[in-house]
């Protein structure tokens, strides 16, 4: 990730201990939701309230602290000392970058405009995001390296700095509801629970079927290729 990535990405509680790395499309709505309620618990419940019904809203506050505002030892303490836990949670590639394409590409979001502006100078044709296809969606992030990947469909391995960051756990999205218990032992809170649902759900993990061919897995199969082998996920078939 480029540092303004790091920073928008990364999710510290000193008083609690821990770094909680966000991955868009994985859950990312339910964990700030959830841990920025039980940071925010010890400011007011106004601030409880603004976090929960606005987690992405990192204009609006956050009980977080962020990279930028650390010095470099602490954090580097932070990042990499056993004096603090890191942790995130994964999602199945596949799932993902459909949920992605649906919700980004499919409802002409900010995201979708280097998509279309990169489709129009390749193709010659005045595209627009509705006209994206998946073939197209997925032409255009193949040819991308991670860096240069919009973060909801960045490659996770790349975008969480896997092998520089040493993580206490991966958290497969698919397994969140069993892993709370996990959770509260990492943020030093025991008896921590899920404290909000995420509205914005697309029904990807559903709706699979609708949208890919074998042949369109095997190419998820190959740009995610390192995500499914570092995250244990199983190769993707239709």
């Amino acid at each position: 990730m480029g540092w303004r990535s790091v920073n928008m990405h990364t999710h510290i509680s000193l008083v609690n201990r821990y770094a909680y790395v966000e991955v868009p499309k994985a859950g990312c709505g339910t964990m700030k939701a959830t841990l920025g309620g039980m940071e925010a618990a010890r400011m007011n419940p106004g601030m409880v309230q603004r976090v929960q019904d606005a987690p992405h809203n990192r204009l609006n506050a956050t009980p977080f602290v962020k990279p930028f505002q650390l010095p470099p030892d602490l954090l580097e303490t932070v990042l990499t000392s056993p004096e603090y836990r890191r942790f995130t949670v994964v999602r199945d590639p596949a799932s993902r970058l459909l949920s992605g394409y649906i919700e980004k590409i499919g409802q002409g979001l900010k995201q979708s405009e280097p998509i279309v502006a990169e489709l129009r100078a390749t193709t010659g044709l005045e595209l627009d995001a509705s006209d994206v296809t998946l073939d197209q969606f997925l032409d255009v992030i193949a040819a991308q390296d991670s860096r240069d990947q919009d973060p909801h469909w960045r490659r996770q391995a790349d975008h969480l700095g896997l092998g520089v960051v040493p993580y206490d756990a991966v958290i497969h999205l698919e397994e969140l509801d069993d892993s709370w218990a996990r959770i509260g032992e990492l943020t030093s809170t025991p008896g921590l629970q899920e404290q909000f649902f995420c509205r914005n759900s697309t029904g990807a993990r559903n709706r699979m079927g609708d949208y890919y061919t074998p042949e369109r897995l095997a190419r998820v199969a190959d740009i995610y290729a390192r995500d499914y082998a570092e995250f244990d996920y199983p190769l993707p078939v239709h």
